[in-house]
C-alpha cells in the first residue's frame, strides 16, 4: 500500500512490481507515414509500462485506448524488456499535478516479445 497526498490510504492493485528507478530508458514508436517518436519510460514491469508524453505531442492524436503498436523499448542498462515489442495501450491518463504536469501518462500492456530469438 502507499499513501497518497490527501494522507488516504490507496491500496496497490498491480498484480506484479513495477520498477521506477529507471535512468535514460526509453521506447520508440514508428507510425506509418510519421516520424519515429520516442518517448520516456516512468515505470516498467515485465508486462507493462508507463510512457510519459507531453499534452502537446501530435502523437496523443494518433493512438487511443485498446490500439495495438510496435514498440521498441531502449534500456542503457540492459534491463528487461528491450527490443521490440508487440503492445497495447491500456490507458491515458492526465498528469495534473507535481513533476510530469502537462503531461499524459500512456499505459501499456506487453503482449508478445517481436525480438529473434
Amino acid at each position: 500500500m502507499r499513501k497518497d497526498s490527501s494522507d488516504s490510504i490507496t491500496e496497490e492493485k498491480r498484480s506484479e512490481p513495477r520498477s521506477t528507478k529507471l535512468r535514460d530508458y526509453r521506447v520508440e514508436i514508428k507510425l506509418v507515414g510519421e516520424p519515429i517518436y520516442q518517448f520516456k519510460v516512468t515505470d516498467v514491469s515485465t508486462k507493462g509500462a508507463g510512457l510519459l508524453i507531453n499534452d502537446n505531442s501530435a502523437f496523443l492524436n494518433m493512438i487511443e485506448i485498446g490500439q495495438i503498436l510496435d514498440l521498441n523499448f531502449i534500456s542503457p542498462q540492459g534491463l528487461k524488456p528491450t527490443g521490440m515489442y508487440k503492445v497495447e495501450i491500456r490507458h491515458i491518463t492526465k498528469m495534473n499535478k507535481g513533476r510530469y504536469n502537462g503531461h499524459r501518462l500512456v499505459v501499456i500492456l506487453i503482449l508478445e516479445s517481436l525480438n529473434q530469438s
